[in-house]
């Protein structure tokens, strides 16, 4: 009797090898933007995204700048650091029309979304939006993909890792929990979407090994 079993998907494979320049492209370049924030110019004050000036003023560029800087060293290097890890997956299995593509617009769409809950001043900036979607993006994606291990490991695991990694052990109150949250669904919806769009694709990447088992007979 020949059994088939699933040995390798779009996901066992090594990522792009473009993939270690785009993420160090993107943690350069939110570098650079950071620190011309840091200089306090009438310019750098554009830049945040600020219920007020998106929604009255119409200064729809801030959702968007705003991913860009942050607040001070600490801020910039706890979020570059995850940024620098599922901009690299992310990218490496999935191309440029996810991240940076999609994954920007996205990001964008969750600042709107995020400052519209908050009072009309509230400066709101920081790229941790964009790295929960991406991360709930890759998780989602990891689920729906991998399945040459049974759903319950697969759900076990990109639990154990999104609590690992996303839930955090202390309560910042600078910190925008609000936008990570909204990050995070987007990312899974994004991942959602990602896969019943490109299903057939996706599936057409698996691997199966034909087995030969032999039955004794008694």
């Amino acid at each position: 009797m020949e059994e088939k079993s699933l040995v390798s998907t779009m996901l066992t494979g090594k990522p792009s090898k473009n993939a270690f320049i785009v993420a160090s492209v993107t943690v350069v370049v939110m570098g650079l933007a950071t620190l011309f924030y840091w200089q306090d110019t009438a310019w750098s004050q554009l830049m945040t995204a600020v219920g007020r000036q998106v929604f009255e003023n119409h200064q729809w560029w801030r959702v968007y700048t705003a991913v860009f800087i942050h607040a001070d060293i600490a801020h910039f290097l706890s979020n570059m650091y995850m940024l620098w890890i599922f901009s690299f997956f992310v990218f490496g299995y999935f191309g440029y029309t996810i991240y940076p593509l999609t994954a920007f617009v996205s990001a964008g769409l969750v600042n709107i979304i995020a400052i519209s809950t908050y009072t009309p001043d509230m400066e709101l900036l920081g790229a941790s939006g964009l790295v929960y979607l991406l991360g709930g993006f890759w998780l989602t994606l990891y689920f729906l993909i991998q399945r040459q291990h049974q759903w319950v490991s697969r759900l076990l695991r990109v639990t154990g890792i999104g609590f690992m990694i996303f839930v955090p052990s202390t309560f910042v109150p600078s910190t925008s929990y609000r936008t990570h949250g909204i990050g995070f669904i987007a990312g899974i919806l994004t991942g959602l979407i990602y896969f019943f769009k490109n299903k057939k694709m996706i599936r057409s990447r698996e691997v199966y090994k034909t087995s030969i088992i032999e039955n004794e007979s008694e």
